[in-house]
């Protein structure tokens, strides 16, 4: 057992000391005696505990422990020796003290035996579930390996918890939305990863205590191994044998190269969250990311591939997401409710390149997938509401626009809000500007096609040569159409709040799939 070790459980039992001497001592300790007066020869990896007239010589050269108890004395003699004098408080008994000891000494040849085990179970090249097996064998309760995704990676075959709302929760491989909540509410990570130890939490949901810790791959966090104190108390070395497992269990997930390169998994749980909790407060969040390495700019955007974006596609959702983060790279992504969605961030004044959307457009096309775009947000609290609107602009897109790969929501924004209303009063054809219903009539009775003239015209206002070109006429048939339209409809056309009712009217009437 490391000296240092030895001392913190000393002070978190309440045992308090100071050292004079070498503070540089740290050796692994094996034996522990209480020192008499015949002794003469001393071994480093022996802990001594005596009395201050049984000292030696501060001169003396072998650097040993020596825990002092008794009568008060002058310890600073031994400042500059080689070996470390530890002074305890009045009180303490030389056989209260070595019973500590030996019991701390005891723990670890546990420990040091167990993890040999389990080294030789994580060298044997027989994977995360055979290491979880052999150390489910050595604990004697039930481990469970889990992501940041809340998805179970390995669970103990042996041994199941007698508890319905735990065997209905592993039995889908994933967290369930309760076990989420409970575990932000009682913000379990947090207090995980403040710990530089395995921590201890008593589970309300299946009331049973439980150990947790920290898996990390050069020092980021890529999920969580926990413990559970079902089919026996946990023993007073389970807390630090724990956290030493939790070790390997990193090192076994690193030869995976899913974990080990994919960095976007690793901060997959906080967009589930950021997407699940709208309005939640994202300072810790943003502190926490930047902390793992990812350093957010000043705007966000969300690109989702929904399901009806991919339903016609010859690839798996994981496929299309392992591709897709080549596409989008410095990108969040996750798989949420069968929609493939990716966390853009950039600075105000910058967007995706040319070549970024360009390269994005070609992949989508050529497996028949269709991403939305949201608008570009400043709050991560926001999160939700622009994944609606990603997501919207692509049910809406196919709606109008069957034909396009990439719809982005500033587009169809105007449709939302008609498809909200519909949900309200079906009636919205009645909001329709009264002159575009007649010019639409006057069409339908004449043959004439007035309705893509006044489309165009509201496209490319005061450009009547453009106007012409896009209908494939001469300016003379347009100015004579133009003045037939101002006719039918009594509308002159030259005031703003004109062209902002007709192409309202224009959008109402296209998401009936009246034009």
């Amino acid at each position: 057992m490391e000296y240092i070790q030895l001392l913190n459980r000393l002070e978190e039992n309440g045992y308090h000391c100071r050292a004079y001497g070498n503070q540089l001592l740290n050796p692994d300790l094996i034996h522990a005696r209480i020192l008499t007066g015949e002794h003469q020869a001393y071994a480093p990896s022996t802990l001594y505990l005596t009395s201050p007239d049984l000292l030696p010589d501060p001169g003396m050269d072998t650097p040993i422990i020596l825990f002092c108890l008794g009568q008060a004395a002058d310890f600073h003699i031994y400042e500059n020796s080689v070996f470390q004098v530890v002074s305890f408080a009045p009180g303490i008994s030389h056989g209260e003290l070595l019973n500590f000891v030996l019991e701390s000494l005891t723990e670890i040849q546990k420990i040091t035996a167990g993890m040999h085990i389990l080294v030789n179970a994580l060298f044997s090249g027989n994977g995360l579930q055979y290491l979880i097996d052999t150390a489910t064998d050595l604990f004697g309760n039930p481990i469970y390996v889990i992501d940041l995704q809340y998805k179970y990676l390995s669970m103990s075959a042996g041994i199941m918890p007698e508890n319905m709302f735990f065997n209905q929760e592993s039995s889908t491989g994933y967290i369930g939305e309760r076990g989420i909540q409970y575990i932000c509410k009682n913000k379990l990570d947090e207090k995980v990863h403040r710990t530089n130890h395995a921590y201890y939490h008593f589970n309300q949901l299946i009331q049973k205590g439980m150990l947790i810790d920290t898996v990390e791959i050069q020092g980021i966090v890529v999920g969580h191994v926990m413990m559970l104190e079902s089919e026996h108390a946990f023993y007073d070395f389970d807390k630090e044998f724990f956290h030493r497992f939790s070790k390997l269990i990193s090192m076994e997930l690193q030869k995976d190269s899913s974990f080990r390169r994919n960095k976007g998994v690793m901060y997959s749980y906080f967009l589930i969250d950021l997407i699940r909790h709208p309005g939640k407060n994202t300072n810790g969040i943003r502190e926490r990311l930047k902390v793992m390495g990812y350093n957010p700019k000043e705007t966000f955007y969300i690109i989702a591939i929904p399901t009806v974006g991919y339903s016609t596609s010859d690839l798996k959702m994981e496929v299309i997401l392992e591709q897709m983060r080549f596409l989008l790279s410095g990108s969040i992504y996750v798989i949420y409710e069968n929609t493939i969605v990716f966390l853009i961030s950039r600075n105000l004044n910058q967007h995706l390149s040319d070549y970024e959307m360009h390269q994005l457009e070609l992949y989508l096309k050529a497996n028949s997938l269709k991403a939305g775009i949201s608008n570009f947000y400043r709050d991560l609290e926001d999160t939700a509401y622009f994944y609606q609107q990603a997501v919207s602009a692509v049910l809406l897109g196919i709606k109008l626009d069957a034909f396009s790969s990439i719809y982005y929501f500033s587009d169809y924004y105007l449709y939302k809000m008609l498809e909200t209303m519909e949900k309200e009063g079906p009636q919205i054809q009645f909001l329709i500007q009264p002159g575009l219903m007649k010019l639409y009539f006057y069409d339908q009775e004449h043959g004439t096609d007035f309705m893509d003239t006044i489309i165009e015209f509201l496209k490319h206002p005061g450009h009547p040569a453009s106007i012409a070109d896009a209908l494939h006429i001469h300016k003379n048939t347009l100015l004579y159409r133009m003045g037939k339209i101002k006719q039918i409809t009594d509308c002159s056309f030259t005031e703003g709040e004109e062209f902002m009712n007709y192409n309202l009217s224009v959008k109402i009437m296209k998401y009936l799939h009246l034009i």
